[in-house]
């Protein structure tokens, strides 16, 4: 099971990577744009566009910034621990779905398996934390058990 803990770790990378890609390229494309604007009779034209131009920058900047610290932390999770308990960096096992615990990703595809990657912050990161194999909790009025954490 270690594998799979790993291949979802390596999942999650490989989509931050293509994310951060994927900002690179709309900044760097938005930048051409902004620096290829020629400045026609309708100065007003102008000055929108170059404005529009560098709101786009702006926003691709944060989302850039935004995936480097995923991507950090990422990195700083505990994954090579074996867990007793679920702790960032964990993938856990219930009797409805797998969750890697850690970082708020949503659902990730490793193989035929579905794993939910959410943070230790949210609402069922939070019932699971520091819960052990058989520990059973509620969310939303249904019952689950854990049945293993790697």
């Amino acid at each position: 099971m270690e594998e799979l803990k790993s291949k979802v770790v390596s999942e999650i990378k490989n989509v931050l990577d293509e994310r951060l890609k994927m900002a690179q390229q709309t900044y760097n494309d938005a930048l051409e744009s902004r620096n290829n604007d020629t400045k026609s009779s309708a100065g007003d034209k102008y000055e929108t566009s170059r404005a529009m131009m560098q709101q786009e920058m702006d926003n691709a900047q944060r989302s850039i910034h935004q995936i480097k610290m995923m991507r950090n932390e990422l990195f700083r999770l505990p994954i090579q621990e074996s867990n007793l308990k679920a702790t960032a960096g964990a993938l856990i096992t219930t009797n409805s779905g797998k969750y890697f615990l850690g970082l708020s990703m949503g659902k990730v595809l490793v193989g035929e398996h579905v794993v939910f990657a959410i943070s230790t912050g949210s609402p069922l990161g939070k019932l699971l934390l520091n819960k052990k194999e058989g520990d059973r909790f509620v969310l939303n009025n249904m019952e689950q058990e854990i049945l293993s954490i790697e």
